[in-house]
């Protein structure tokens, strides 16, 4: 029984090397990027890559570039775009930056978060719907 323990023994470790490697490659090819919700996004994440899904509710262009508003159920953000706007009403998934925009105003902030989108994401199932 030992000895054929012995025989067996490089064909299970590579049995447990193959199968350690089709497990993390099968955990990275299935990983969606995770979407954040509007209120999710806090002083921490400034400069931080985000996703969001939401609505166009607001358009805004300007020479060199255009903004809109998304709103998901938790709240609005404004993106700032140098790609083609998307249409009022669209439902959207984007890859944006995080920023901050400070407005001190008589002894207040009233400054606000926008992202700086980076790619507009092609529309999911439910997007379509």
């Amino acid at each position: 029984m030992l000895v054929s323990h012995f025989r067996f023994e490089p064909v299970l470790n590579k049995l447990k090397y193959i199968s350690l490697w089709g497990i993390l490659l099968s955990s990275l090819v299935g990983c969606k990027p995770p979407h954040i919700s509007i209120e999710q996004i806090s002083p921490k994440k400034i400069g931080k890559i985000v996703y969001l899904t939401g609505k166009v509710v607001h358009l805004a262009p300007f020479v060199d570039n255009t903004a809109y508003q998304i709103e998901d159920i938790t709240g609005k953000i404004w993106i700032i775009t140098t790609q083609q706007a998307p249409k009022l009403g669209q439902k959207i998934s984007i890859k944006g930056k995080i920023e901050y925009q400070s407005l001190p105003f008589a002894d207040r902030e009233l400054g606000d978060f926008y992202l700086v989108e980076l790619e507009q994401l092609p529309p999911t199932t439910e997007q379509t719907n």
